[in-house]
């Protein structure tokens, strides 16, 4: 059996110029999103980043909505969100891929060069 991974999801968006609360980060990276179903909902833990990899928002979760009436093979992150979670606000190591999709067993923060300023 394999290692219990998280699902993190890329949002191709910032905050730069505009502020998205907690939970509209969180809403925009739990749904709907190409993935396979049985991944999604093996997974624990939904970390959601910006375009830069920053963490802008994580939660717990308790189950996957499958796109059944559009037919697309989209799924939808159901989570309680964890506002207190140690990742807000940092910067997370996270593949090369374009899929805004992916799957880790572990996470990587990595050093803030902008806050040694």
């Amino acid at each position: 059996m394999s290692s219990v991974e998280t699902a993190v999801i890329r949002v191709n968006a910032t905050d730069f110029g505009f502020t998205l609360s907690f939970e509209d980060w969180l809403e925009r990276g739990r749904r709907w999103w190409k993935t396979r179903a049985d991944r999604a909902l093996n997974a624990d833990r939904l970390i959601v980043l910006d375009a830069t990899n920053r963490v802008r928002a994580a939660g717990t979760i308790y189950g996957v909505l499958k796109d059944i009436e559009g037919g697309s093979g989209r799924v939808s992150f159901e989570v309680v969100p964890d506002k207190e979670s140690e990742l807000i606000g940092q910067l997370i190591a996270r593949n090369d891929s374009r899929n805004p999709v992916s799957y880790v067993t572990s996470i990587t923060v990595v050093p803030d060069e902008s806050a040694r300023a």
